[in-house]
This record gives structure tokens, C-alpha cells and sequence, in this order.
């Protein structure tokens, strides 16, 4: 059964139903986190959990040992559960995906079996791989597709969980928060913790009542994702300020990014600028952006740079995005050090940033 909303599996969880089998994906990692933490709860007996719980790591998946695990008998219980998480149909040999075809077409009734796919590029109505396992989850158990959720559902998730730890927010330090996360939930869950502490800690409130949330809180304790560091980054660079600029490189660095993710994020950081440019000029907006670009869910990247590139000239945006393609070609085609390649990168950027401006 496709389940076409999450509700749907809730209320089956709430009433104790299980089916026999569970494909759980999309992109959003903190809500295939969250049920398959429910499921796995109801699924697995309280008692002899060593026996009745079993758990494969996709990535090293041997699917002898998994289809063995489902089809042992529970240990003095009725049911047992078994888990793969970051299971990967698609990169299966033919004789393992003829295995676990097997296994979904007569699922073993005393076995709960849930799949989690981490892949975001899972994609039912492209790949055929995909498409397979969605009919085969779809017989055999229930399938639910968990998407990045529209901000206005992030703002009441982000209020709820600040009301909790005695906080409150406004609309604004919502969209301010949410944009530093872009959207992710597993990354605002982490801050939202860090948040709340910091604020309960710093503010006295002797009355009992709860703490504002402000702008300077959200800046001092959360961090930005790489994608929202990388964009502080073009637009030091756009600015002219070059300790700001490789000072965030020197931070990403640290933090253990490979510099060809932050050529990645970089790049498209200005091509971003880039679009929004062309479009502004042929009196675009962002309706028209969204139609046609990939940009769903990713409302505030389409504003923020209609907003941020009017103090840019076409010229430097479209010079500098072939020059991060060329930079890109040479990290994957030479044996150079990425990190110097990176390093001379931002220094270029700065050179036709500065071509342009004089």
C-alpha cells in the first residue's frame, strides 16, 4: 500500500497495525529517522531484543545474511523485526536483486521488515530499479515517500519544539533559523536543541514566563550549513573583502569539508546569482525561476538572490561561473592538491570581481 500521507501510517502505528514489510524514503532524513523509530518500537518485542532484532547497514549489506535473519523463527515472541538502513536496490547485483525480489513477493509473516533509503536521487518515476521496489513494497507492505516540508510546516515544527524547552519565536527569527539550516529538519532539530539551552541559560526569567528568541541568539549559537557558509563566501568575494572570504574557507576546511564540495556549493552559490540576474533583466521573477529551474522547496535560495544580485555585473557573475566550471574540471581530472586549487579559486574570483568593478 502507497501511503499518500504520513497521518496514514500514524494512525496505523496508534492502533498497533503492522504490516510485513516497510519502504520508507525521500529526502527529508529526519522524518525517515523519526518512523522508523516508531516502527521499530512497535515492531520489536520488549523481551530477547537480542534475538528479535536485527539490524543490516546497507552499505556492507550481505543479503544471504539478511534473507537468513527474516526467515529465523522469533524467539518466545510472535513476531521479530529487521531492519536495513541505507538500502540501496539499485546498486544490488542481478542475482541479490532476484534474492530480495524473492523475499518482498512471499514476505515471511513473522518478520517485520523495514527499508529506509538514504539515496535522495531514489527515483520511482525514472529509475526502473526504483520503480521495481516501490511495486514490491507496494504488495508486500506499505511504502511512504517523506518530503522536505513547506516552510510554513517548518515554522509551527520550529515553535513547537522552542515551546517545549520554555522559548518563543517570531516569524521572522523562524525564517531567519530555517533559511541558516535550509530546511533540513535533522539540522534544525540539533540547533533547535542548542538554542533553546543557550537561551534558558542566558536569560533570567524569575516569573516563570517563557524566553524570546532573537536575532543575535540565532546567529551566536547556530551554525550555518556548508551551502549557507558557501554563500557568505560568494558575496565576500562580490564585496571585496578577502580576510572575511578566506577566513570562511579556512573554517570549512577545519571542519573537515572537501574542497570539492565547497567548489560545489561555491558554484553554485553564483550561479544562482547568475540566473536570478538574467532573469531580473528579462523581467522574470521568481514564479518564473522556480517553472523553470530546480529549485523546489528552495524558495528562500530564489529570494535571497534576487535580492542579492542587483549589486553585481552580469559580466563578473558570468565569467566567474565558467571559471568555477574550468577549476571544477581540473579537481577531477588532475592530481593537483584540491585544497590549492580551491585556494587560487577564491583568489581569481576576487581578480575578475575586481576587473569588473573597476
Amino acid at each position: 500500500m502507497i501511503l499518500k500521507e504520513e497521518s496514514q501510517l500514524l494512525q496505523n502505528i496508534k492502533l498497533g497495525h503492522l504490516y510485513r514489510v516497510y519502504l520508507l524514503y525521500g529526502e527529508e532524513k529526519y522524518l525517515k529517522e523519526m518512523y522508523r523509530k516508531k516502527l521499530v518500537k512497535l515492531a520489536s518485542p520488549e523481551n530477547f531484543e537480542e534475538f528479535n532484532f536485527h539490524q543490516f547497514d546497507g552499505n556492507e549489506l550481505s543479503v544471504d545474511s539478511l534473507i537468513e535473519s527474516c526467515e529465523a523463527m522469533p524467539f518466545l515472541a510472535e513476531q521479530k523485526c529487521v531492519v536495513v538502513d541505507s538500502f540501496d536496490f539499485e546498486g544490488l547485483s542481478a542475482s541479490d536483486k532476484e534474492k530480495i525480489t524473492a523475499l518482498l513477493e512471499d514476505p515471511v509473516p513473522t518478520t517485520v521488515l523495514i527499508l529506509v533509503v538514504d539515496k535522495e536521487e531514489f527515483l520511482p518515476k525514472k529509475s526502473a530499479g526504483a520503480k521495481k521496489l516501490v511495486a514490491l513494497c507496494d504488495k508486500a507492505g506499505a511504502v511512504l515517500e517523506l518530503k522536505k516540508r513547506e516552510t510554513s510546516d517548518l515554522v509551527r515544527f520550529v515553535r513547537s519544539k522552542l515551546e517545549s524547552r520554555g522559548c518563543t519565536i517570531t516569524k521572522d527569527c523562524c525564517d531567519l533559523l530555517i533559511e541558516r539550516c535550509e530546511k533540513d529538519m535533522l539540522t534544525l532539530n540539533a540547533e533547535i536543541e542548542k538554542l533553546g539551552a543557550y537561551a534558558r541559560g542566558s536569560v533570567q526569567q524569575d516569573d516563570g514566563q517563557p524566553v524570546a528568541i532573537t536575532v543575535q541568539m540565532i546567529e551566536t549559537v547556530t551554525c550555518k550549513t556548508v551551502s549557507g557558509s558557501v554563500y557568505d563566501l560568494a558575496k565576500a568575494i562580490l564585496a571585496d573583502r578577502f580576510e572575511k572570504a578566506m577566513r570562511i574557507v579556512e573554517d570549512l576546511l577545519y571542519l573537515r569539508y572537501q574542497p570539492t564540495v565547497i567548489l560545489a556549493a561555491l558554484s553554485g552559490a553564483y550561479l544562482d546569482l547568475y540566473i536570478a540576474k538574467t532573469a531580473k533583466a528579462s523581467g522574470a521573477g521568481e514564479a518564473e525561476i522556480k517553472q523553470n529551474f530546480s529549485y523546489k522547496g528552495r524558495d528562500f535560495v530564489v529570494r535571497n538572490s534576487l535580492r542579492d544580485c542587483g549589486k553585481y555585473p552580469l559580466s563578473t557573475l558570468r565569467e566567474s561561473v565558467i571559471y568555477l566550471a574550468q577549476t571544477d574540471h581540473r579537481m577531477k581530472s588532475s592530481r593537483a592538491d584540491n585544497g590549492l586549487l580551491l585556494e587560487q579559486a577564491v583568489t581569481e574570483l576576487f581578480s575578475i570581481a575586481s576587473k569588473h568593478r573597476s
